[in-house]
């Protein structure tokens, strides 16, 4: 269970839903059942019933194991990879979809949102050019991800708990070299920096 970057439209387009993300999230550490699932998601059977349909489809979640629970069988589920890349490849594209756009919006809304929990303050006249900024940054840094894990000739050599430290190492290596990124990063430095 590595990354595995998501190239089909279709199958991205999955990721704009919250159950869904929720579901991959509890997935990748775990396998659960759709009882399990419908539990902690406060959510109808019949609706994780659904959406793990179109996750398996999709080959974002495989069965993991059966069980026999009081003479009928109980499947349990987990996610196919321990990470999952949008490839950049598809933002154009999907950027055209609107419920990809709006999630990729709130993505950044939120991450904007999240740097008061770093005690930093954006005034309003900011806002506009650090959302900017925050995407630069946020897509170059997926793009650089998604080429650093591309790169790697044997994925399943490396132990999982140093696989993804490596793959940030590497793409801060191949980032540090982007003018780019280097002057997003400077700029925002000096916005909301200390």
């Amino acid at each position: 269970m590595g990354v595995m970057i998501i190239k089909d439209p279709d199958v991205a387009k999955l990721f704009a839903d919250d159950t869904r993300r929720r579901m991959l999230h509890l997935l990748r550490h775990g396998e659960m059942s759709t009882t399990d699932l419908a539990k902690v998601l406060q959510k109808p059977h019949s609706s994780i019933q659904h959406h793990l349909a179109l996750l398996m489809d999709a080959g974002l979640v495989e069965l993991a194991r059966e069980r026999k629970v009081r003479n009928m069988v109980q499947p349990y589920y987990r996610a196919t990879a321990h990470r999952f890349l949008i490839s950049y490849s598809l933002s154009e594209t999907l950027t055209k979809d609107d419920g990809y756009s709006a999630w990729h919006s709130e993505t950044l809304n939120k991450m904007f949102s999240g740097l008061s929990t770093f005690s930093v303050k954006v005034p309003e006249e900011l806002r506009g050019r650090v959302l900017e900024l925050l995407r630069t940054c946020y897509d170059k840094e997926q793009r650089v991800l998604e080429e650093v894990v591309e790169e790697q000739s044997d994925p399943g050599a490396l132990d999982k708990s140093v696989q993804m430290p490596l793959l940030r190492l590497m793409a801060n290596i191949k980032l540090s070299a982007d003018k780019e990124y280097a002057d997003a990063v400077d700029e925002l430095r000096k916005l909301i920096g200390p």
